[in-house]
């Protein structure tokens, strides 16, 4: 059994371990990601990666064959580089990452977007297995995608195909972050639900309405997904309309990735579909009537099998996605 090492930089955390072909963590490593930003954390992902390296050879008897890495943002994935992190990390722009680990390591790397690497974990082990043409949706604080194309991941000129987050759903919606309007980020994120939220309320005066809104005006304002979610099934209007919007959101964005990508499944994860099975039902229901029903009527709604591993594991199984890829076009081109 062969094994890599698998990287999830993350913007509170880091964790590597020693991952199987099938999916088996072994050695996992968890640290605090370091809040100095780019030099203490090349230096801790050089310690892990090498103390893994020991680990291999001292309980594996062996090397591991390779390094993933899955990180949030904007991925150079040609060149294995962070153009764009998350502002989660500070000085997190710009990184040659590939470089610095494969020059340590003496070990091949790849570094893609944490999304991508969930893409992979689905479609090799999880929910999308034996599937060739996936869409992945990760709905926590933002919306990131991954789409899976006979096999392949679609990276683009250099790896920012898939924001599938900013794919407009209202051109008259509101402002997004990245600058256009109505994009599905703003209805069907964390961060967009809530906003929505706030948004129903701002119609009202200083006077109580409901026992949902009572809550939220004592909390100073504050609002979460959760509360919202809480509020919809405590039979709340307001929070219903919202919870309404984000899957209407949601269903609008997933038929137009159908008619574009021709998939047959989409797969949803992240952090709102810890309890969401009733989010994937909804969406079903909802794109069953919506469409081209030849383009529609095979594709399967599903949730993610893999929870807060599945970026851990798919980017430890790039080095077994990329050396088969690389293998096979070996073999059909004769070099």
């Amino acid at each position: 059994m062969e094994y890599s090492i698998g990287i999830d930089i993350g913007g509170t955390k880091i964790a590597a371990a020693l991952v199987s072909e099938t999916g088996e963590i072994e050695a996992l490593r968890t640290i605090r990601t370091p809040p100095e930003g780019r030099t203490a954390i090349i230096s801790a992902l050089r310690e892990i990666t090498g103390d893994l390296i020991r680990e291999a050879a001292l309980s594996l008897k062996q090397k591991p064959v390779g390094i993933g890495i899955g990180s949030a943002g904007q991925i150079d994935f040609e060149n294995g580089r962070i153009l764009s992190g998350t502002p989660n990390i500070s000085d997190w722009n710009d990184v040659p990452l590939r470089q610095f680990l494969s020059g340590c390591s003496g070990l091949p790397v790849w570094v893609d977007n944490d999304v991508n690497v969930m893409t992979i974990t689905e479609a090799r082990l999880g929910a999308a297995k034996g599937h060739k043409n996936v869409i992945c949706l990760a709905l926590g604080t933002g919306v990131g995608g991954g789409v899976l194309a006979d096999g392949k991941l679609l990276h683009g000129a250099w790896g920012g195909a898939g924001e599938l987050g900013h794919v407009s759903v209202d051109m008259f919606g509101p402002l997004c972050n990245c600058g256009q309007r109505g994009c599905l980020e703003t209805y069907a994120s964390g961060s967009g639900v809530a906003a929505r939220m706030r948004d129903a309320w701002a119609k009202y005066e200083d006077a109580p309405k409901t026992p949902a809104y009572r809550e939220y005006r004592e909390k100073g304002g504050r609002v979460t997904s959760e509360d919202v979610f809480r509020w919809m099934k405590e039979e709340d209007g307001d929070a219903a309309s919202v919870v309404e919007q984000m899957l209407l959101a949601l269903s609008v964005a997933i038929v137009g990735y159908v008619h574009t990508f021709n998939p047959t499944m989409i797969v949803l994860g992240g952090g709102l579909l810890r309890d969401g099975e009733w989010i994937r039902a909804g969406v079903a229901e909802r794109i069953a009537h919506a469409g081209m029903t030849s383009m529609l009527r095979d594709v399967s709604i599903e949730t993610a099998t893999f929870g807060t591993e599945s970026t851990l594991i798919g980017a430890a199984m790039q080095v077994w996605m990329y050396q088969t890829n690389a293998d096979a076009d070996s073999a059909a081109t004769g070099k």
